[in-house]
């Protein structure tokens, strides 16, 4: 484990050339949530963060990864198709990806089925690029979601 300053330690992974949280960000900050306000779940999912707060929610000396760090991630795994499998928590690669869900701020979806990460990259206005996994299959993939919604958060080092 590496320090991430003095209330909290994450977990993290060597994986191409940069080091990775290997566990969800779990930092109350606002625009952030709980799944469905159970603390419990926090401490094993990490929070929700709406993209501005992800862009913001980093410790200092870490960062909101950008869509071409989330690119790279994935073709030091092999492929969009098939890095999921590598970066679930039963995956080799050691990333812990969790199926944390994600919500609307009102309303909290896919538990245990579904996981997401913001990149710091956006699509347009509304938008931003996310990468998401779901327990139906191998894939991790990227798409743009409204910035409104919360995903989970990984961090990589500067």
């Amino acid at each position: 484990m590496q320090s991430m300053g003095l209330l909290c330690q994450y977990k993290t992974v060597h994986i191409g050339n940069k080091v990775w949280m290997a566990e969800n960000l779990n930092r109350d900050i606002p625009g952030s949530y709980v799944y469905n306000g159970q603390a419990e779940l926090a401490k094993k999912y990490g929070r929700l963060y709406t993209w501005e707060a992800a862009r913001n929610a980093c410790p200092v000396g870490w960062h909101l990864p950008t869509a071409a760090e989330w690119d790279e991630l994935i073709a030091a795994l092999g492929n969009e198709n098939s890095a999921g499998k590598q970066l679930k928590a039963s995956g080799s690669s050691g990333f812990n990806a969790l199926y944390a869900g994600y919500t609307n701020g009102q309303t909290f979806f896919f538990l245990e089925s579904m996981g997401g990460f913001w990149s710091a990259t956006e699509y347009d206005n509304n938008h931003a690029w996310y990468y998401f996994f779901t327990n139906k299959n191998d894939a991790f993939t990227k798409t743009y979601f409204n910035k409104n919604y919360a995903f989970s958060v990984r961090c990589v080092k500067n």
